[in-house]
Order: C-alpha cells, then sequence, then structure tokens
C-alpha cells in the first residue's frame, strides 16, 4: 500500500512539475545553476543557502509560475511591439534580448533563430499572442534553442 502511494505521489508531482521552468528541487539559486534537467540534489541544497526566500518573495530565480511566465512574456511583446518586430528583423537589440532573458535563453542564439525564422514569427499584423507562440513553437521545434532555454512556456 505505501508502494503505491508513493509511485502515487511521483507520477502527480512529475505532472505539476512537467509546466515549471525548474526540476523536483524546486526553484531558487539551484534551479538557476542546474537547471530543469540537472542534479537536482544539488539545487535542493543550492537552494537551502538562504537565497530561497527571496527568489519566491521576489518572483525571481525561476519562482513564476508557466501563468505568470507566460504574462509576463505576452504583456512585453505588447508594450514593444514596434520594437521589437524591428529587433527581431535585424537579429539584435535590447528587446530581443530582454524577451531572451525571459524565456532564458543565450540571448545571441535567440536573437539569431528569431532573425532566421522572423517570416514565421511574424508578418507585422499578428497579435502578442500569436507572436508567443510562434516563438514557443520556434524553440521547441529547435534542439539548440530547446536544450538552453529555461524557462519555455
Amino acid at each position: 500500500m505505501k508502494f503505491l502511494l508513493f509511485i502515487t505521489l511521483v507520477v502527480l508531482s512529475s505532472a505539476v512539475m512537467a509546466d515549471k521552468p525548474y526540476g523536483m528541487g524546486g526553484c531558487g539559486l539551484g534551479s538557476q545553476l542546474m537547471g530543469k534537467e540537472g542534479n537536482q540534489i544539488l539545487a535542493i541544497t543550492t537552494n537551502g543557502t538562504g537565497t530561497n526566500t527571496f527568489a519566491i518573495s521576489s518572483g525571481t530565480s525561476n519562482c513564476v509560475t508557466a501563468a505568470e511566465q507566460t504574462a509576463l512574456i505576452k504583456n512585453f511583446i505588447e508594450a514593444n511591439h514596434h520594437s521589437l518586430v524591428t529587433d527581431m528583423a535585424k537579429g539584435q537589440g535590447d528587446s530581443v534580448k530582454t524577451l531572451a532573458s525571459f524565456y532564458g535563453c543565450d540571448s545571441d542564439l535567440f536573437a539569431s533563430k528569431v532573425q532566421q525564422n522572423f517570416e514565421t514569427i511574424t508578418n507585422g499584423k499578428e497579435s502578442a499572442t500569436q507572436i508567443m507562440v510562434h516563438i514557443n513553437t520556434m524553440i521547441e521545434n529547435n534542439d539548440s534553442l530547446n536544450a538552453k532555454c529555461t524557462h519555455v512556456i
């Protein structure tokens, strides 16, 4: 009976954690250092250094829900639409770097890939939600981005 309860808890916790930008070690500095697939024991140990309280209360170090992350990215795209589209077309610029940081991506790699996929991402008439969906799809379909972006929604 205890074994069945244990298996149920593992399966349920895995399902809950699937949409989080961190692994079983939780959010915090440890999740930033170890990543979602890294050593979770070391992530927990690092989180135990006292930085986790600040990360949770301030919403930093991956301590953001998927819904909050989605809203953050969507709002950023809406507020910076013109400059973001311009920077994506150039493959460089502050708005692309900022957007890359929201996704937890290397900014140079991200900028290069959004420039390569510019026509797929936007034609200048899409809503912020549509642009976000196109960027998410681009990240999911690109092995190098998918492996290195830690906050994919």
